[in-house]
């Protein structure tokens, strides 16, 4: 389906995407070996996604850090639905700083974009 196309739009077609979950993956890092872990942890303390995040996850590993950071995501990424659900305190979320929910929420866009392109490219592939 896509063999037709230049080799340099083939590349940029898997590139792109690959480069974009991995600035998505270097903000998340970043976040989670940085002070500001610390500020996200002490911003949701009485909501019940983080102890969720951490009771599943666990805090020690970078790893494990970045996985709690999406658990994060998610949660303030529709906090009307999380609020309802009780995952997100509603006083967490309006006390939540606002350059880091802008930080994690575009570092989580850019980790589903880029799953989401590689995933269509290589359906894409299959198809043919």
């Amino acid at each position: 389906m896509i063999d037709h196309l230049d080799v340099k739009i083939r590349l940029f077609l898997l590139g792109a995407p690959i480069c974009l979950a991995l600035i998505g993956l270097v903000a998340d890092l970043h976040i989670a070996c940085s002070r500001q872990y610390k500020e996200m942890t002490s911003a949701l303390q009485r909501s019940a996604c983080l102890p969720f995040a951490t009771g599943m996850w666990g805090e020690q590993k970078i790893g494990s850090r970045i996985l709690v950071i999406s658990v994060i995501a998610g949660a303030i990424g529709s906090p009307a639905f999380s609020i309802r659900r009780g995952l997100l305190d509603e006083q967490d979320h309006l006390q939540f700083p606002r350059y880091l929910r802008g930080k994690i929420l575009i570092a989580s866009s850019l980790n589903t974009i880029g799953i989401a392109w590689v995933a269509a490219y290589y359906l894409m592939k299959l198809i043919k």
